[in-house]
């Protein structure tokens, strides 16, 4: 599980465990992660460790939180689809300052671009028209 002598952060294997548990649906979407406490017993390492992991995987944007709240596992809208016309060329790009505002985008959440029009890719997909 937890290795000292791995060579890797204990933060970064404290995430890939918790972003395993949440990959194989063990922790739903919405669903509560434990507290920092329990999470810290459970790796045997300490709560700024589990703080750092959290972080870390709020920038994945696998999990939300709030001050004074929990953390959760992020759950997934229902994204809305829209069609690509001929030629037209969709990529990911972490956000401007503004357009996490613009769009309420947490931490982690890419934008899809299109021409220069930029979508929350939490809430849209593209296909073939």
């Amino acid at each position: 599980m937890i290795s000292r002598s791995s060579g890797l952060a204990l933060y970064l294997q404290v995430a890939d465990a918790i972003r395993q548990k949440i990959i194989s649906g063990e922790m739903a979407p919405g669903s509560l992660l434990p507290s920092e406490k329990y999470l810290a017993e459970e790796y045997d390492v300490g709560r700024d460790t589990i703080r750092d992991a959290m972080a870390y995987l709020r920038g994945e944007g696998l999990v939300e939180s709030k001050r004074g709240y929990r953390s959760r596992v992020r759950a997934n809208a229902p994204r809305e689809r829209l069609w690509l016309h001929q030629g037209e060329v969709v990529w990911a790009r972490m956000p401007t300052p503004q357009e996490k505002k613009e769009h309420g985008l947490g931490d982690g959440v890419p934008v899809l671009v299109v021409g220069d029009k930029t979508y929350p890719a939490d809430r849209f997909e593209f296909g073939p028209e």
